[in-house]
């Protein structure tokens, strides 16, 4: 997993320069057909369609500078507007130009902003409670200092409003990703997103948008729990998994020789939580989506939490 995420953090670095698969081999000290296996294993898209789509990804959210889009084109490696649309067409289902003025075509009209006001950001927090009704997010005291309730998430506002990201189409809110840094090297994101733009490409340039501005606030990664399901998503984009396994029925021994038995993963962390609950961290493939069903239903007595991460 190291060797996978020095190659994505590379790839990230250097997103507007022409990366060839024999520079990232050089770079790795692998060959490239172990490039091949590696991604194979962590991602769910090719190596050189990782580039592709990150490239678009990430012109995408400079399309709101003020700068020309030929321009733009250009810095991500295209050489005509007629490849570039041809290109983002593909992944966002409209032309670049109508992403960007924000023009009625197909039935997408998609910007890209952050919260610039309490109303803005009282609405962001609306979005989330209908996309999960009942979360613990959704669920604070607005006018209490409960984390995550509205007073709470005011102060992240006034300390990185450009971590408070959202995604609409016209006047709705289709994708938010609302991040907060408490240690001051990790961003932690709460996420959102309508089911009916998860393949149109929105989701995607607005965490690498939310990438890009964590960068240059100094922050080095980007951190998230994602449910049952959203695990090939994210490593499209370039996230790793770290799986806490928990119990309160195995020991913290038992559940390190039930990982040797099953797919023996490197072990990141493992103790007792608050004196009782048993803990094991794991690094872990997110396209393995027997592990969870390996500990909660055949061994039992077990709960899995998924925790994607990015360095930046």
């Amino acid at each position: 997993m190291v060797e996978y995420e020095k190659i994505i953090k590379y790839i990230d670095g250097h997103i507007k320069d022409e990366i060839t698969l024999d520079e990232i081999a050089e770079i790795a000290g692998y060959s490239p057909q172990h490039i091949y296996k590696i991604f194979k294993a962590y991602s769910s898209v090719p190596v050189m369609e990782y580039i592709r789509r990150k490239k678009l990804y990430s012109a995408a959210g400079e399309f709101y500078t003020g700068r020309r889009l030929y321009d733009i084109a250009l810095d991500y490696g295209y050489e005509t507007q007629a490849g570039f649309y041809k290109a983002f067409q593909s992944v966002f289902g409209c032309s670049p130009s109508v992403y960007k003025n924000n023009i009625k075509k197909a039935g997408i009209n998609m910007f890209i902003g952050n919260v610039k006001n309490i109303e803005e950001l009282a609405n962001g927090l609306d979005f989330f409670k209908t996309v999960y009704p009942g979360h613990p997010m959704t669920a604070a005291d607005a006018e209490s200092d409960e984390k995550c309730g509205l007073k709470w998430w005011g102060k992240q506002f006034a300390k990185d409003p450009d971590l408070l990201l959202y995604a609409k189409d016209g006047d709705k809110i289709c994708a938010a990703t609302f991040g907060f840094a408490e240690d001051g090297r990790y961003v932690t994101v709460h996420e959102g997103v309508l089911e009916e733009y998860r393949n149109t490409g929105i989701f995607e340039a607005l965490f690498a948008e939310l990438e890009k501005r964590a960068k240059k606030l100094g922050y080095t990664g980007v951190v998230l729990g994602i449910g049952e399901g959203e695990e090939e998503f994210y490593a499209k984009l370039g996230y790793i998994g770290k799986t806490l396994i928990q119990s309160l029925k195995y020991s913290v021994d038992e559940l390190k020789t039930f990982n040797e038995q099953y797919n023996n993963y490197e072990v990141t962390g493992s103790g007792v939580y608050e004196g009782y609950v048993n803990q094991l961290w794991l690094n872990v493939s997110l396209l393995d989506k027997k592990l969870k069903k390996k500990y909660e239903e055949e061994i039992g007595g077990c709960w899995v939490q998924v925790i994607v991460s990015k360095n930046i």
